[in-house]
């Protein structure tokens, strides 16, 4: 038997390869986002819940791995309008695109879970969390992603949301809303006289996450074409560029509020809103990036930074609890990323002549989203409180969950070498201990960390 394969074969082949590499590359570099987002939300907290709140993250992602292997890539990925209906636990992936393209789906739901820990921070319990996880790989979201990219009934109606500012960032949002309204807010969250206590506590994790963050969102938005051959290397370098554009000016737009708010003050210069800026270009962008112009990035940037400060004023004002800000940055800014296609998109959008169809396509999924993520996260959350598995206990919360349930904080101070241990290492050592105690003081001042 001839084993000879034409010139169309060989290229297709290649297609394939090329395809299905960029694929899975692109899924691994994604899956390091957790790291982003474990020392993001772990810089935000106070000391005394920063290791609580890194193990919240690490169990996300392995029950996000078991999960989508088990059920949600066959939710996401099968035949079905409403879910699909094969590739359970692995099945018929021989042969097919299924294990690379299973690669970036399971570590795309795994940072969409991660948006949603943002609103566990500092008072619910571990083991609630976990179920909570199991629910959201399991279904929340893995039908959610059937409806935008498996063949669902919203991508027949031409839905456009390339990496998810609505499918993931908007809905993931909602479920930390509703989870931090239902948890409550932390002890003394809303006094002022304890208001330095809740400022982050490590910018410097803030910093170097939102870094890894901003790289490895170029191979989430990028990777999201699941392809690199033929003209989707266009589309594909297309949103690469687009994606550090308005990652770029949303920062700066957080940079020149800021300035512009404290300059009078010591504290004109703030690297919390500088990186929060950086997420919500990142976030506005992600649903359209493959189809706009360099200068719409750029407009997109903005508007996601104006959107995250619009939306961070707004959740205060209103006292809901919400530590590392997922609302204002997923919630604010993917609802109005999902609508940008309807605008910005060269083909289909507004300012180019296309007529408003696709925008009205847009907000029917935006409907969408915020309905089903409310009620499904309202329900799973409701069953956990009712059954004891909600809320840590007062005196736990005070405590801080690293003490009461982890063995000790992150930092154990007793084994800094001497020489370290003395003057400005005391000072800080004593200021934590402070906190940990819920002493209304904190030692020195840290206004330039007041968001709002």
């Amino acid at each position: 038997m001839s084993t000879d394969f034409s010139v169309e074969d060989k290229l297709g082949l290649l297609e394939n390869t090329i395809d299905y590499f960029w694929t899975q590359f692109a899924g691994i570099v994604v899956l390091l986002m957790q790291l982003g987002f474990a020392f993001l939300e772990g810089g935000c907290v106070r000391y005394k819940n920063m290791q609580s709140i890194m193990i919240k993250v690490y169990l996300n992602t392995c029950i996000a791995v078991i999960c989508w292997w088990l059920v949600g890539y066959g939710i996401c990925m099968g035949s079905g309008q409403f879910a699909g209906t094969d590739y359970y636990a692995g099945s018929n992936f021989t042969g097919t695109k299924h294990y690379s393209h299973w690669v970036l789906q399971t570590s795309v739901g795994a940072a969409a879970n991660s948006i949603v820990s943002g609103g566990a921070v500092e008072r619910m319990s571990i083991i609630g969390y976990c179920f909570l996880s199991i629910a959201f790989s399991s279904f929340i979201y893995p039908i959610c992603a059937h409806w935008t990219w498996g063949g669902g009934w919203l991508q027949e109606l031409g839905y456009i949301d390339l990496a998810g500012s609505g499918t993931i960032h908007f809905m993931s949002a909602l479920g930390a809303l509703v989870l931090t309204v239902m948890l409550g807010a932390r002890k003394n969250r809303w006094n002022e006289k304890y208001a330095n206590e809740f400022n982050p506590s490590n910018t410097t994790y803030i910093c170097l996450s939102t870094l890894s963050l901003y790289t490895c969102w170029i191979f989430f938005n990028a990777g999201s074409t699941t392809a690199l051959s033929g003209t989707m290397a266009y589309a594909s370098g297309r949103a690469t560029t687009n994606t550090i554009i308005a990652g770029a000016s949303g920062g700066l737009t957080l940079m020149v509020l800021h300035y512009y708010k404290n300059r009078n003050e010591k504290s004109k210069f703030s690297l919390v809103m500088i990186c929060n800026g950086n997420l919500a270009g990142l976030v506005a962008v992600t649903g359209s990036c493959d189809g706009i112009e360099l200068w719409a990035a750029f407009v997109i940037g903005i508007l996601g930074g104006l959107t995250y400060w619009g939306f961070g004023i707004l959740i205060h004002k209103f006292k809901v609890d919400d530590p590392v800000d997922a609302f204002p940055i997923h919630g604010g800014c993917g609802l109005i990323g999902a609508q940008f296609p309807g605008w910005f998109n060269t083909e289909k959008g507004i300012l180019y002549g296309h007529g408003a169809k696709q925008w009205g396509i847009q907000l029917l999924g935006t409907v969408v989203w915020l309905g089903w993520s409310i009620v499904l996260h309202a329900i799973v959350i409701f069953i956990l409180k009712i059954l004891g598995l909600l809320n840590v206990t007062p005196e736990e919360e005070e405590k801080g969950l690293d003490y009461a349930q982890c063995g000790g904080g992150g930092f154990d101070y007793q084994l800094l070498p001497p020489i370290l241990s003395t003057s400005g290492y005391e000072n800080v050592k004593s200021a934590i201990n402070q906190k940990q105690d819920n002493a209304p003081q904190y030692g020195q001042e840290n206004d330039q960390q007041q968001v709002f």
